[in-house]
């Protein structure tokens, strides 16, 4: 339950995130390598990294992770003000496998998305599948009202080396959490 009540708290956590704490000089990395993980991803342009120091530490021991507790590897956000329409964020999480073993892959990830999203917002549709990279991302979306805001949020989660790897993407507008999503297709995987 505990577990629970921290995950819920994640997806509010992300839409909570002020434009005062983002340093203004800062660009996003072009290519987040993730060595331990074997991925390489390339993050949306035109955003802002906000990645404490811990979560990129976090990267460098990521597929042995094995807290009851989502991890964050990269935060970033639009330059905007969480009120505009323009607003829009990423962060990866992980989680590991090994905490929802009675489940297969479909449920386990759709219990993490649910989780990242919080108690608070509400499912869209049915949780879809898409492949990127040859890998099977599970993929729910989410709505959360912040009057007189409609927040939107797509949660894709992989497994791989005993991992839930999550993109959580998040916005006012859903164009540009699809906009967002697009950038999974830049990810690559490497089993070593």
């Amino acid at each position: 339950m505990l577990q629970r009540r921290k995950a819920a708290r994640v997806l509010l956590m992300i839409i909570a995130c002020s434009p005062s704490t983002m340093r203004a000089g800062d660009s996003p990395p072009s290519i987040i390598s993730i060595p331990d993980l074997g991925i390489r991803y390339t993050p949306p342009p035109r955003m802002v990294d906000k990645t404490s120091n811990s979560a990129t530490k976090a990267r460098e021991h990521a597929a042995s992770y094995s807290i009851r507790m989502a991890e964050t590897l990269l935060e970033m956000a639009s330059n905007d003000d969480d009120t505009s329409s323009d607003w829009h964020q990423l962060v990866l999480f992980i989680f590991p496998r090994a905490q929802f073993s009675q489940l297969d892959d479909a449920a386990a990830a759709q219990k993490i998305n649910a989780a990242i999203a919080g108690h608070k917002a509400s499912a869209v549709g049915q949780p879809q599948t898409m492949q990127f990279s040859g890998h099977k991302f599970f993929v729910s979306e989410f709505t959360l009202i912040e009057p007189p805001l409609l927040k939107h949020a797509e949660i894709c989660t992989v497994v791989h080396k005993q991992q839930l790897v999550s993109f959580a993407f998040v916005s006012n507008s859903m164009e540009q959490v699809r906009e967002m999503e697009r950038t999974l297709s830049t990810i690559q995987f490497s089993d070593r």
